[in-house]
């Protein structure tokens, strides 16, 4: 009887022991199985700590199976941060993880760089106010928003931009501009893309459009925290050309953005610049840019100090082709 007590508690002792040290198990496509724990995950290549071996280099295309109770940083999609803290497994070829903020859902290793990230919405709004009550009273507004919605396959962008100004009761500036884009994501960054746009400015010799055009973009982060994006396609475009009426005609459009979160006290580094090309008017095409930085105030808060530049091919109708104005208002962001 003392026998069989002392046989099962050693069998009991070295199964305690089997299970403290493979607390992990990897099993790859030609059949081997390796005890040990996630080391950490890359693009192509994972890195597992296997017992009395150490760490080994696998790509993630051998792997059927994967137990593990490491915790690591992977990444989602290129649209995102990598995620935090989480918990990879993988059975029979299919991936899933349990992050510190969610759970994704189950999917292939093929689509594992693209996961569906969770439905987020972004945005920011400004606005600016100007008010002379001198001997030349003049009042000016200048709202600002940018709101873009991400879901795991598609995004939704919505922007506006309002500047309106009058000087002893005379509108000395008339300008919106308002979109909306969807965007088709793709693989590592790429993306198709949709877009409908109205402009309007009273003193251009564009003075009001109507556009709708298709393309090809893409989004990279070439360092941590910098997002920059480039797109163009053709469109066509419904326009009222000073004192000559409306027309249609195909046209072009090129639009580059750049999103720096810096080190710096929570500063962001926004620009954006977009070029349309009106085929058949000489010299038919505008350019706009603008650049900024905000500065946080309190939770969602922010003030920004924004520059603005317009430069048209024709002349308006006061005989200039650009605008240079400087902007300063206090805003919200989520």
């Amino acid at each position: 009887m003392l026998k069989t007590d002392r046989a099962a508690t050693c069998a009991f002792i070295l199964l305690s022991m089997s299970c403290i040290t493979y607390a992990g198990e990897l099993r790859l496509n030609n059949g081997a199985i390796l005890p040990g724990e996630l080391a950490s995950i890359g693009d192509k290549t994972l890195v597992w700590k296997a017992d009395k071996i150490g760490d080994v280099t696998v790509s993630k295309s051998d792997v059927i199976d994967l137990q593990t109770s490491s915790r690591t940083g992977v990444e989602i999609a290129p649209q995102q941060e990598p995620q935090k803290n989480c918990l990879v497994s993988v059975l029979e070829s299919v991936w899933s993880m349990d992050c510190a903020e969610h759970t994704t859902e189950p999917v292939t290793y093929a689509t594992l760089r693209s996961l569906p990230p969770d439905n987020q919405s972004s945005g920011k709004f400004s606005i600016a106010l100007d008010l002379d009550r001198g001997a030349n009273p003049s009042d000016e507004v200048d709202v600002d928003m940018h709101a873009k919605w991400l879901r795991p396959t598609h995004r939704h962008t919505v922007e506006l931009s309002v500047d309106y100004e009058t000087s002893d009761n005379d509108t000395t500036e008339d300008q919106a501009d308002t979109s909306y884009q969807y965007d088709l994501l793709r693989d590592r960054g790429w993306f198709w893309y949709g877009r409908v746009r109205y402009y309007r400015d009273k003193f251009e010799a564009l003075q009001q459009a109507y556009s709708a055009g298709a393309g090809i973009g893409r989004e990279f982060t070439p360092v941590d925290a910098l997002t920059l994006t480039l797109q163009g396609g053709p469109m066509g475009i419904y326009f009222q050309y000073e004192g000559r009426g409306w027309f249609t005609e195909p046209a072009a459009a090129m639009r580059t953005t750049m999103a720096w979160d810096t080190p710096w006290y929570g500063i962001k580094l926004s620009h954006s610049s977009e070029f349309g090309y009106v085929f058949d008017i000489d010299d038919g095409y505008i350019l706009q840019t603008k650049s900024g930085l905000t500065f946080p105030l309190y939770e969602g808060l922010i003030a920004e100090v924004r520059l603005d530049y317009d430069r048209s091919g024709v002349n308006a109708i006061d005989g200039s082709d650009y605008d240079t104005e400087w902007v300063l208002g206090l805003g919200y962001t989520w």
